[in-house]
Parts: C-alpha cells; sequence; structure tokens
C-alpha cells in the first residue's frame, strides 16, 4: 500500500513531538545541574518572529517557535522506520 509524502511527514511530527516530551520530562526526573540533565534538554529552537502586521483596524502578530531535543530526533528516528516499514 503506497502512501504520500504526507504520511511520512505527520509520522515525523508525532515522533518529534513524543520523543521531545520524553526528553523534557526525563531532564525534569534526573534534575538540574547533572550531566544526564544537559543531555537530554542538549536541541535546538529554531523559531520566527514575532513578525508584526499593522494594519488600520487591527493589529496581527505571527511567530512560530520549535524546540527539538536528541530524544525528539530519536523518536522521529523511530518513527520514519515504522512509517517507512508500513509503506
Amino acid at each position: 500500500m503506497k502512501h504520500s509524502i504526507a504520511f511520512l511527514i505527520f509520522f515525523l511530527l508525532i515522533g518529534a513531538l513524543i520523543g521531545t516530551t520524553i526528553g523534557e520530562l526525563l531532564g525534569l526526573l534526573v534534575g538540574e545541574g547533572t550531566r544526564m540533565y544537559s543531555f537530554f534538554n542538549l536541541g535546538l529552537t529554531p523559531s520566527f518572529g514575532p513578525a508584526k502586521l499593522n494594519l488600520i483596524i487591527m493589529g496581527i502578530t505571527f511567530g512560530i517557535k520549535v524546540k527539538i531535543n536528541l530524544c525528539g530526533v530519536l523518536g522521529m528516528l523511530f518513527c520514519a522506520i515504522f512509517a517507512l516499514r508500513k509503506l
């Protein structure tokens, strides 16, 4: 059964969400200041914004921030393998 690229992107996003959440929880469990804390919270946070659009009658602010840590990357890898095996 052939799936679209949207199917793979969906699984990558779910893997990133689950993996990052697990990494954050594990980082909280081991405690701040330990080596394992920095290991679980190591990652990058690309962001865009805030971009402001000021119209005459209203103003709109856009922005997005994504935080992915090492566990999030591992979650994406695991879900990508799972999705590709289902293809």
